[in-house]
């Protein structure tokens, strides 16, 4: 049976509180629940070790000062060959994560940085120049409903000088990919 199907309300009640607030204390919960301290926290690592509950630490996009400075877009995919797309992700810094999904387009990136031209030309370096790439669209984010937390390598953006792309011949990400893909 399914480790999620066994959560129990206490457990969907705990989840809920810390999903509303993060900086809940272990007695916080206990004494909202009418439990003991130990017993919500070994609930918590109980959800946490099944894989069912965890933390994410990022920027949120949704802030204004945030999205004054780093763009989000979305950009969708058509390829024969999503591995590719899946291998570049897990090392290329500027792709926040990416998605199989099912329909005209088959991957789903987010991809972030400080400047969108940053952001196209390593589509034209990585996507649009392959073969099994078939279509592309990317769409800027431009507002959100709720908090949106991402992950951003602050130590690759160069905020210094947003018109600086990303350069092929230079960058130990993309190296690490094209080495493989040779």
């Amino acid at each position: 049976m399914s480790t999620i199907s066994k959560i129990d309300d206490i457990d969907k009640s705990i989840i809920n509180m810390l999903q509303n607030n993060p900086y809940i204390t272990h007695s916080q919960i206990a004494k909202e629940l009418d439990r003991s301290q130990p017993a919500i926290g070994a609930r918590i690592k109980k959800l946490t070790e099944n894989g069912i509950l965890a933390t994410q630490i990022g920027v949120d996009f949704s802030n204004p000062e945030v999205n004054s400075v780093l763009n989000l877009v979305k950009v969708e995919l058509t390829t024969t060959h999503p591995e590719d797309v899946f291998n570049l992700s897990k090392v290329c810094p500027y792709i926040i994560n990416a998605l199989k999904i099912s329909g005209e387009y088959n991957i789903l990136m987010f991809m972030a940085c400080s400047s969108l031209k940053r952001l196209d030309t390593i589509l034209d370096r990585h996507f649009r120049n392959k073969d099994y790439v078939k279509k592309i669209r990317m769409d800027l984010v431009t507002s959100y409903a709720h908090s949106f937390i991402l992950p951003v390598d602050f130590m690759a953006e160069n905020f210094d000088n947003p018109d600086d792309p990303c350069n092929v011949t230079t960058c130990p990400h993309c190296e690490t990919i094209l080495a493989k893909q040779k």
